[in-house]
């Protein structure tokens, strides 16, 4: 009965659940139902935006070269003593648009004199000259230790078109000392007697090219015309002619051609009639460079005709430059020839005398040379040279008592050089130079030694601005004395010497400056030329006033 019973409860509860879906269903069906459908549909506007397209890069095959050659800061004197005399005041011709003018006048001790005068006309721009002139007098201790040098010069700059530039350049001094290194110094001279005196004329006509024209030729040809006489009626006259023309070939190769022409004429007093002595010299260096930012080579020859006598030089250099240090390696064997005549060996030593002959020296030289710049301020350099010598001039004193030089040409000379320097720069406030030059002299075949050479010189220059008003400079000229032989042969070592210069400027107002100059600062009594002792201490000082017209 149970089981009869449960299974009559299953079987209601399943039809009354069916019944009740069943309804649901039909109520379901029956009712209203409402769709709605919108056409909005929420989203975010687009953003503006570039678009960037990848483009093929632009092959650049063109191929540019950035030289920066760094200026030689060597420092070259030539073969004679300092001047003692005060430092010359600079002007510049051509800086700026006013026309400034100067007046330099100085007194001091051994009866110095000094005045020097300078003009300038034109805008500074593209038309300017310069005029001025200068005298300078000095007397020392010994008799007839006197100096007396009168000068004027005219420096016309003027731009021709848009493509040239012309200068012309004329000059005339007179230049009076005496013979005074005379021995005995008892001798009864007077100063007619030993009077050696030098006028001077020169005319100097350059022109120079801006642009590359005709065929993309750069040329720049000189002219001069010098004239020299002496207080013995010694005459010269001179023309040179120089017409370097190049031509870049691409961005990496250059040609060069450098022709130059010398023609002196020297007239000597002699009896019965006076000599001419005529000294020619003719050559054309001629190279070809490959110069890039890395090296540069240089290949070439000089074709000279010297007097009749045909000679090949040879022109050949070679320039390596590392970038990471700067450093510059230079490699060479070149030769060129010196002029020698009354003009350059006078002024290379003042008492000289002309016999009857001139020969122009050969040199040639093979070098090795280091360049290397410290920092931003400092730069040394080196060079070691095998110099050889044809017809070099050598200098012996001459007559009884020593007092002039008789110049002997050398047939061959031999010389190891040495150079060295250093410098240091701190914007224009100091300016710091030094050198050093040893020669060790050998070969020669007539003469023993290398009569009135030098074979050690030291040299520097200082420029300190301490203030806008103050500034001072110094120079320092040191060497070891040449071998000499006086008139009776006897044969001796000169002493080493040095002379120490000392300057100072003070500005007072924008127009005036005053200025101090102490030469030979030590005393120093040496003898750059057998028998000729130089002056003493040189104290000079006075003022420069400069102004500008309208």
């Amino acid at each position: 009965m149970n089981k009869i019973g449960f299974f009559l409860c299953m079987t209601v509860f399943c039809v009354t659940h069916a019944s009740a879906q069943v309804a649901s269903k039909n109520v379901v069906d029956t009712a209203k139902v409402v769709t709605i459908t919108s056409a909005f549909k929420p989203s975010l506007r687009p953003q503006s935006k570039i678009n960037f397209l990848a483009a093929t890069p632009f092959i650049d095959n063109s191929k540019v070269t950035m030289q920066y050659m760094v200026p030689s800061q060597n420092i070259s004197f030539g073969y004679q003593a300092v001047a003692v005399t005060p430092l010359a005041y600079v002007a510049d011709t051509i800086k700026s648009t006013k026309q400034n003018h100067f007046l330099k006048v100085g007194l001091g001790n051994l009866n110095t004199i000094l005045a020097e005068a300078g003009f300038n006309i034109g805008d500074g721009v593209k038309n300017n000259t310069y005029i001025g002139g200068g005298f300078k007098k000095m007397k020392g201790p010994l008799f007839a230790q006197e100096f007396t040098d009168v000068n004027f010069s005219i420096n016309s700059a003027h731009q021709i078109g848009e493509d040239h530039d012309l200068s012309v350049k004329f000059t005339t001094g007179s230049t009076t000392r005496y013979a005074y290194g005379f021995m005995p110094s008892s001798l009864p001279y007077t100063k007619d007697n030993i009077l050696n005196k030098y006028n001077s004329a020169g005319l100097t006509v350059h022109l120079a090219n801006k642009t590359d024209a005709f065929f993309g030729l750069h040329y720049t040809p000189t002219i001069s015309f010098d004239y020299l006489q002496s207080g013995i009626d010694e005459r010269e006259f001179e023309t040179s002619i120089s017409a370097p023309v190049s031509k870049n070939l691409g961005t990496d190769f250059k040609i060069s051609v450098q022709p130059t022409a010398s023609f002196s004429n020297t007239v000597l007093p002699t009896i019965p009639t006076n000599l001419t002595i005529v000294n020619n010299l003719f050559s054309m260096p001629s190279t070809f460079s490959w110069i890039t930012n890395k090296f540069q080579v240089h290949l070439g020859a000089a074709p000279t005709i010297n007097n009749g006598t045909y000679a090949v030089l040879p022109q050949v250099t070679g320039v390596a430059i590392l970038p990471n240090n700067g450093l510059r390696i230079e490699l060479g064997w070149a030769g060129h020839f010196e002029k020698n005549n009354l003009r350059s060996l006078a002024a290379f030593n003042p008492w000289v005398r002309i016999y009857n002959s001139f020969s122009n020296t050969k040199i040639t030289e093979q070098f090795l040379g280091v360049k290397l710049p410290v920092g931003d301020h400092f730069t040394y350099g080196a060079t070691l040279s095998l110099l050889e010598y044809e017809n070099q001039a050598l200098f012996i004193n001459s007559f009884k008592d020593g007092r002039l030089f008789d110049v002997f040409f050398e047939p061959t000379m031999r010389a190891l050089q040495l150079k060295a320097n250093v410098s240091y720069t701190l914007q224009d406030k100091l300016n710091l130079l030094g050198g050093i030059t040893y020669k060790k002299f050998s070969g020669l075949k007539v003469q023993n030694e290398a009569w009135g050479l030098l074979p050690l010189e030291l040299n520097g220059s200082l420029h300190w601005k301490f203030s806008n008003k103050l500034s001072f400079t110094s120079t320092l000229y040191a060497w070891d004395g040449a071998q000499a032989m006086n008139a009776q042969a006897a044969t001796k070592k000169l002493p080493a010497a040095a002379d120490f210069s000392l300057g100072a400027t003070y500005t007072v107002v924008k127009s005036a400056k005053f200025w101090l100059q102490l030469n030979n600062l030590f005393d120093n009594r040496y003898q750059r030329w057998n028998q000729y002792e130089v002056f003493g201490r040189n104290v000079v000082a006075g003022f420069v006033y400069s102004f500008s017209g309208k």
